[in-house]
């Protein structure tokens, strides 16, 4: 390659990085963004507005219900004596009350009907009134006394309901913030990376320079030509250096272009910088006692403990004390017989016991020693989750404290070798030493000054992880 052809290729790449931003976004800015155009951001927030809204669902086994019903019959079948039973009897009635399930195992019903009966060609002496209106207020109740004794059954359905939203919408908060989380070290990393960029431009500056001083003296007879090859093999390192650094950017851009739900591998917008002293003095956030997905995993726990109690219940056989009380009104007038329905002249009480339980105790048997698998299987799994989050967090101060170091250290170096560039710089300015030298030292002087950078950032993203943990999550 000519020299010419050289250097339109390294104007050419020193220009890349060199256009105009159009606006500054800041961090919070950004994220705002990633929070309102990012679809997987807000279908998991809808998810967790969703569950959150739900999460007393199960609650609803126990609160009273309203039912109805009603019905219009024909009935024409052959009966064996018409004058008794009359040719075809019509009916109609409806009924309506209130249901509800008590939590200690009690369900209860009162409820109201209202019937019209009518026989057809039935003989006067023996079916007298054959056009009637009868109502009937009653009160049913029913005591469990093995199953779902004391509403375990009925608690372990609610318990199950309202885990399942529970967990749903701990997973969906833990699914944003760890986008979020994401968004935030992206945005840092590009900040960083134009940074780095800008140095590495430099430094390429610095080794064409240094290339080309060594090919005078080369061509001139004053150096040796395995100095120039050196010269001109760390061109190409630098060369490559900043090429790579500028794939990087690309890759950046198109993932920060991504996650605010934009398809482009352009960052137009001009990010905010990063000051050394301010990270100094960052402090790691206030850690909360769960993550959101260790409180997932207490909800799949508390989800297999009811899946479990609801096998066991489910099993166990039946048996139920039951009683109902009834007011009964007839008349052919059906106001009379709705307000003799509310009269004790005419009652009928009932009082019985009811008994049912499986025959394949081994099939039974077997399916509840499953449920009781997962619910320990859930029991570890949750107790994993909290040892595994805070060796995380745990790790994440250690490799925090870390990176606070190394960043005072990285500075300690960009300052000395910022010192011996300046330095020597002075000293060729009175004449005391050569320019090759000069360039030597301000290449690594702006390669120390890439080490505070990647420093920098390394700080930032471990920050950014830990506030995953905090109770604002990763705001």
């Amino acid at each position: 390659m000519n020299r010419n052809r050289l250097q339109s290729l390294l104007a050419a790449i020193l220009l890349v990085p060199s256009l105009g931003y159009t606006a500054p976004l800041s961090l919070a800015d950004y994220l705002r963004q990633v929070e309102e155009k990012n679809q997987g951001v807000v279908a998991n927030k809808l998810v967790a507005e969703g569950t959150k809204a739900r999460e007393e669902e199960g609650r609803l086994i126990f609160r009273p219900s309203i039912f109805a019903q009603g019905q219009m019959m024909v009935d024409k079948k052959p009966v064996a004596n018409t004058s008794t039973q009359g040719d075809r009897t019509d009916t109609q009635y409806v009924t309506a009350g209130l249901a509800q399930n008590f939590n200690f195992g009690l369900k209860g019903q009162l409820s109201y009907t209202l019937y019209h009966t009518k026989i057809y060609n039935a003989g006067q002496t023996f079916v007298p009134l054959a056009d009637f209106n009868d109502g009937i207020a009653k009160l049913e109740l029913s005591q469990s006394l093995w199953r779902n004794w004391n509403g375990k059954e009925n608690k372990a359905q609610a318990d199950l309901i309202d885990s399942q939203a529970k967990a749903s919408k701990h997973l969906a908060d833990f699914n944003v913030q760890t986008t979020l989380t994401n968004a935030e070290s992206i945005y840092w990393s590009l900040s960083q990376t134009r940074k780095v960029i800008q140095v590495q431009k430099d430094i390429l500056a610095r080794a064409q320079q240094i290339r080309s001083w060594n090919q005078r003296r080369l061509s001139n007879g004053l150096a040796e030509r395995s100095d120039f090859l050196q010269a001109d093999s760390n061109f190409k390192l630098r060369e490559y250096e900043l090429n790579s650094a500028l794939q990087q950017q690309n890759l950046l851009e198109r993932s920060f272009n991504s996650l605010r739900g934009i398809d482009s591998s352009e960052v137009t917008e001009e990010l905010e910088a990063v000051d050394s002293k301010n990270l100094k003095g960052l402090n790691p956030p206030a850690k909360a006692e769960f993550r959101a997905d260790t409180l997932a995993a207490l909800e799949q726990q508390n989800l297999a403990k009811a899946n479990a109690a609801l096998a066991i219940e489910r099993n166990r056989p039946t048996f139920e004390v039951y009683g109902s009380y009834a007011f009964n009104g007839r008349d052919p007038e059906r106001a009379d017989a709705i307000s003799n329905s509310f009269k004790t002249n005419h009652t009928t009480s009932a009082i019985g016991v009811r008994f049912n339980t499986p025959l394949d105790f081994g099939t039974t048997s077997s399916a509840i020693d499953g449920y009781k698998k997962e619910q320990i299987a859930a029991e570890y799994n949750y107790q994993r989750k909290v040892f595994d989050q805070d060796r995380e967090w745990n790790d994440l101060l250690t490799k925090f404290a870390d990176a606070k170091v190394k960043l005072d250290l990285a500075e300690k170096i960009s300052d000395a070798q910022r010192t011996k560039s300046t330095n020597e710089r002075n000293r060729l300015n009175n004449g005391r030493t050569t320019t090759f030298q000069v360039l030597s030292f301000e290449v690594d002087n702006a390669s120390a000054e890439i080490l505070r950078i990647q420093t920098e950032t390394d700080l930032l993203n471990i920050y950014a992880q830990l506030k995953i943990f905090s109770a604002g999550g990763a705001k």
